[in-house]
């Protein structure tokens, strides 16, 4: 169960806050959120915490799997406590399927691509493999590909950015994740000059992680090249803590299946962290559901980077009664 947890410690989470705890019992692991690692202004209302913690009960389940073992996943399994979010429930000896297996091998090479990406296209056979992925955990996803659309999401991206920058509580959040070095949690320093060294500058406003809302633009006359990269929309039909453990399960399969695909991906998370613009978006894109997580993908052209705490700090075992 040790190994299990470390598995799943690997991850995505916001900010890489690496919001949760792992407790073992005999045959079960369940999976607690850590409120210490919260995000106060960005995720008052705990939704992006959950969508990470729902990242890693899907790492735990593939990590059981990876043993060939059966796993029952039961989410928010005790109304009374305000911190389990999922207990795994782990049962006898179960072949693996070529799925299960392909994703289970991309977990030690996904990693969030925060610089550019290339110009080579994306299979069309991605996005079914995608949509049936999320369809799988109760969500659905969409690909932002028509012009309007793309820009009513920059738009917003832009606006909502702005709104943070103008916070100093946001400032004081990004800057308290803001990392460097050896750090095991954070956002690396580093990945803010990726686009310098390249001269290239996205379309799509990307999160600037210094809190002041400045970042290259299309039209600015620095960079000689636009990357207009691939845009998809993670979602579900509800909007409570279900559907959020469950969106970071459909995220966690998405991501390992463009891991699988020798693809890359970045969160575009300011439009969605504030609710006056994440309803906006709903809105002007026509959802009939709620949107989860934003994504640019494509194929990146950086190594992974493993930013992880001690197992020893985010696992233990139960006492046997």
């Amino acid at each position: 169960m040790r190994t299990v947890a470390e598995f799943a410690a690997l991850a995505p989470s916001v900010h890489n806050t690496q919001p949760w705890r792992f407790v073992a019992g005999t045959q079960t692991l369940e999976v607690h959120l850590d409120p210490t690692r919260s995000l106060g202004f960005l995720d008052p209302a705990g939704r992006q915490l959950h969508v990470s913690c729902g990242a890693a009960i899907e790492f735990a389940r593939l990590a059981i799997r990876s043993l060939r073992r059966s796993c029952i996943v039961r989410l928010l399994p005790d109304d009374s406590s305000a911190t389990l979010l999922a207990k795994l429930v782990v049962g006898s000896t179960e072949e693996l399927t070529a799925q299960e297996q392909r994703l289970i091998d991309a977990v030690a090479r996904r990693y969030t691509d925060r610089g550019p990406y290339t110009d080579e296209p994306i299979s069309p056979d991605v996005f079914q493999t995608l949509r049936e992925a999320a369809a799988e955990r109760q969500c659905w996803l969409r690909v932002i590909d028509q012009p309007d659309l793309r820009l009513s999401v920059i738009r917003l991206l832009a606006e909502a950015e702005e709104i943070e920058a103008g916070e100093p509580a946001y400032r004081d959040e990004l800057a308290h994740w803001r990392q460097s070095g050896t750090a095991t949690d954070g956002v690396p320093l580093e990945d803010s000059a990726l686009w310098a060294a390249q001269q290239r500058v996205s379309d799509m406003p990307l999160r600037d992680f210094t809190g002041n809302a400045r970042h290259p633009r299309p039209g600015a006359g620095t960079p000689p090249s636009v990357e207009r990269d691939t845009v998809v929309l993670l979602g579900t039909d509800r909007d409570d803590r279900l559907s959020w453990l469950q969106a970071g399960r459909g995220l966690a399969d998405i991501l390992l299946t463009l891991t699988d695909a020798n693809l890359v991906s970045q969160p575009l998370g300011p439009v969605l962290d504030l609710p006056s613009t994440r309803a906006q978006l709903r809105h002007e894109l026509g959802l009939v559901g709620h949107p989860q997580m934003l994504l640019r993908i494509g194929h990146g052209q950086r190594l992974p980077v493993a930013r992880r705490r001690q197992v020893a700090d985010i696992f233990t075992v139960a006492p046997v009664a």
